[in-house]
């Protein structure tokens, strides 16, 4: 099936990725803060491979859109990269939330079978990690960036239900791409706060 582009869509295909590099960047200084280095190259790690794998999406869109060219393996390579580095984020967050506790004693159109369970591990890797992040910041009374981390989690599942709709018209893609640049500025913002709120006990 033939997918219509438009350029303001694909330029617009780049703000969630921004965003999402933004927010990482405050994940990755809180984790430093909390669990030190090694933990924090994880995280790193899975930040940069998530953010790898939705700006090269985003570059093949502005390209074929552009009519410049059609590279298919930067579109394709969203699945192999955004899979583990969301699964490195959910473990680094699980450690994150582990050493709180001790502390305290806290597009898819026909989609080929072999991206299935690439997208499966990731889905459930982010939701985990934004999940896992939601508990602490409740735990450390950070409202604000539990709900926008709320937030996040209802872009991504409202994503996920329009995805699996049978016609993706321009429209509706429009729709998704602001729908996603929602959820990962409240991404960043939420980062942001939890960081702040670590820094500032860091400080006392």
């Amino acid at each position: 099936m033939n997918v219509e582009y438009t350029v303001g869509l694909a330029i617009l295909d780049f703000v969630p990725n921004i965003a999402f590099l933004v927010g990482a960047l405050f994940l990755v200084r809180i984790v430093i803060l909390n669990r030190g280095k090694p933990c924090s190259r994880m995280c790193m790690a899975g930040s940069l491979l998530v953010f790898s794998g939705g700006i090269l999406k985003a570059i093949w869109k502005l390209l074929f859109t552009l009519g410049i060219a059609d590279i298919q393996w930067m579109s394709q390579s969203q699945f192999i990269l955004l899979a583990p580095g969301f699964f490195a984020l959910l473990v680094t967050v699980i450690l994150l939330a582990r050493e709180k506790t001790v502390k305290a004693s806290s597009i898819t159109l026909a989609i080929a079978p072999w991206k299935i369970p690439l997208l499966a591990l990731m889905t459930i890797s982010s939701l985990g990690a934004q999940g896992i992040l939601t508990y602490i910041s409740f735990k450390r009374k950070a409202r604000l960036a539990a709900a926008l981390f709320i937030v996040a989690v209802l872009c991504m599942l409202g994503m996920s239900g329009m995805a699996s709709g049978s016609e993706q018209t321009v429209a509706t893609q429009w729709i998704e791409e602001s729908i996603n640049s929602i959820g990962q500025i409240s991404f960043a913002f939420a980062c942001w706060l939890l960081y702040r709120d670590y820094a500032s006990v860091k400080a006392i």
